[in-house]
């Protein structure tokens, strides 16, 4: 029969550790307590340095996702300090379909609150620089007269990136104008993207003066400027953080379970 224990430090297997106390190698298999305050003290520190870097940047609401993850880990940091004296576990081959099964949804929920946490906060920021861009900008409704499309099409990390944007004419002042907004989509090559928008196209726009680049320009739409971001940024305020607590609590929950069934008393 396997031993029911093992060293952290050296590897003894034994059934039994006398005092908590290695045989082999001296190890003191149940941490001080002086370690729990000083790995509270460690999760503070980080998560001081993280929400004063969120709040140097502007970021003030994204401080919680990253509070939330520093406390996240700083719990887990302390529960594997507290586990130093643990049974060992059976071989992933012996053990119940039950376990196997839990391991593998555990994993799933675990990517799922990975992507959950990543995605949310692109599109957060996403959708709060472009409400920060236009915020307390003035701007008037005006016409850009297209004199040129260009469609470009480059490698990205991530595939193909494609550039759709045109040159052309705002109150008699030369312009550049993103014309994916316009478009709704992006065209297939510069030979639709010529029939889409040719040379000449009226298309009603705002112009904000005190911009620069493209940024100047943007199509009117049905919302006001900056509306639209506004409202996702809200959506991803009031969603991303009831998904990331259901995951999370699921997750706590299963690994739970399994460890119940991984004790010795269940084995």
């Amino acid at each position: 029969m396997a031993a029911a224990y093992r060293c952290s430090v050296c590897g003894l297997e034994s059934d039994n550790f006398p005092a908590a106390i290695c045989t082999q190698c001296g190890e003191n298999l149940l941490r001080p307590a002086v370690s729990r305050p000083l790995l509270w003290l460690v999760g503070l520190v980080q998560l001081s340095i993280v929400i004063g870097f969120m709040f140097v940047l502007h970021f003030r609401p994204v401080s919680l996702f990253f509070g939330l993850v520093s406390l996240l880990f700083a719990v887990l940091s302390l529960r594997a300090r507290r586990s130093a004296l643990q049974p060992l576990r059976r071989p992933v081959s012996s053990q119940p379909m039950s376990v196997v099964l839990l391991s593998l949804t555990i994993a799933v929920l675990g990517l799922c609150f990975t992507a959950c946490l990543i995605f949310g906060l692109v599109a957060f920021l996403n959708a709060h620089n472009a409400v920060a861009r236009v915020e307390g900008q003035p701007y008037h409704a005006s016409t850009f007269q297209v004199i040129r499309p260009y469609y470009q099409r480059s490698a990205g990390l991530h595939g193909p990136d494609i550039s759709v944007y045109a040159s052309g004419l705002v109150e008699g002042h030369k312009e550049w104008m993103d014309l994916v907004p316009y478009l709704k989509r992006a065209p297939s090559g510069q030979v639709e993207l010529n029939d889409l928008v040719p040379p000449g196209t009226a298309i009603p726009v705002y112009l904000f003066p005190n911009l620069k680049g493209r940024s100047r320009i943007e199509v009117i739409d049905v919302l006001p400027p900056g509306e639209a971001s506004r409202r996702t940024e809200t959506w991803v305020l009031r969603r991303a953080p009831v998904a990331l607590a259901v995951l999370g609590a699921l997750i706590l929950l299963l690994v739970r379970i399994r460890r119940s069934c991984l004790s010795p008393a269940t084995q």
